[in-house]
């Protein structure tokens, strides 16, 4: 089982970044895929698809029983307007997927199973009295925003007692793909972007290049090193919305977004939209940086234009950048 990895949801935002670093670093990558497009396009990556559905156990847990990690990366499919009641559709959905996950988990014999890698995002996380949250931050004892998926998912699994990593990306993983680069940096071209409330929230933040790299280099470690931890991976910067959003108008060479009142975003987007990109909370990574890991876009201000330079923007980034 030496350095082999099994990915469910791998050809998503941050599953496919995971395979294509964990290839890279020299892992054997399985990736759960449910058709012939995704297989091939996991192949291109160099990692081996495993074509099957997640309901089904029988395509894909002995495989899995084969790996170091199993990394769980998979989502239902969201709405474009996510509010309360949306949230509680999927959530129950999340929780049906992580139930039939852990019951794979338990199939296998104590001595063959993969350390499990459950992932979530920031909501989930109580801030302490000076709005900083880390790796010892309880679970929200109210839910908010996203963490009516997570909280729950993360009870099923501390009840399993399944052997664990818990991992805390921030409420927008950014890169060149997925809700940054369709809301975000194509609304701005388009002027139909804006910043909710002021904007001066403090929103957590990690491009998906470190996700992923997190990812690898914690499944890399000795299994008792990790086990039963949970790790920030959300950089250092504490960015606001409103100064993300200005700098990727200024590198795009477009106009700075308006301000949009949150109770009129919510009528847009749903309330459970607004709470998480409107979340205020410092981050604190340092567990995970104590592991030895090191960010690679330590901010948005080096993240941000390596994004739009993958995407095609170059005429107002700077010519390092675009040469990178």
């Amino acid at each position: 089982m030496d350095k082999t990895m099994f990915v469910l949801g791998g050809t998503g935002f941050i599953g496919y970044e995971v395979v294509t670093q964990a290839v890279l670093e020299g892992w054997h990558v399985n990736a759960l895929v449910r058709s012939e497009e995704a297989a091939n396009k996991v192949k291109q990556k160099g990692a081996n698809p495993v074509v099957g559905d997640i309901s089904q156990l029988d395509t894909w847990i002995e495989i899995a029983g084969e790996s170091m990690a199993l990394i769980d990366l998979t989502q239902p499919k969201f709405p474009r307007r996510l509010g309360r009641s949306a949230i509680k559709a999927i959530s129950a959905e999340r929780q049906a997927m992580i139930r039939v996950i852990l019951a794979g988990l338990e199939s296998l014999p104590a001595n063959q199973r993969p350390i499990f890698f459950s992932v979530s995002g920031a909501d989930d996380l109580q801030p302490d009295d000076h709005g900083r949250i880390n790796e010892h931050s309880p679970l929200r004892s109210s839910l908010y925003g996203f963490s009516q998926i997570g909280i729950p998912v993360r009870r099923l699994v501390e009840t399993s007692g399944i052997e664990t990593t818990f991992l805390y990306f921030g409420n927008l993983v950014y890169g060149p793909g997925k809700i940054f680069a369709d809301q975000f940096i194509n609304g701005l071209k388009k002027g139909s972007a804006f910043i909710i409330g002021k904007g001066t929230n403090h929103l957590p933040l990690v491009h998906v290049t470190d996700a992923a790299r997190a990812l690898v280099h914690l499944a890399g470690l000795p299994r008792l090193e990790v086990k039963g931890r949970s790790f920030i991976v959300m950089d250092e910067a504490n960015t606001t919305l409103r100064d993300l959003l200005y700098e990727t108008a200024a590198l795009m060479g477009v106009r700075r977004p308006a301000r949009l009142p949150a109770w009129l975003a919510a009528l847009v987007a749903g309330s459970i939209a607004v709470e998480t990109i409107t979340l205020d909370v410092y981050a604190d990574p340092s567990a995970l940086l104590a592991t030895g890991f090191h960010f690679k876009y330590s901010s948005y201000k080096q993240g941000v234009p390596a994004t739009l330079s993958a995407l095609g923007y170059a005429s107002h980034l700077p010519a390092d950048i675009i040469k990178s």
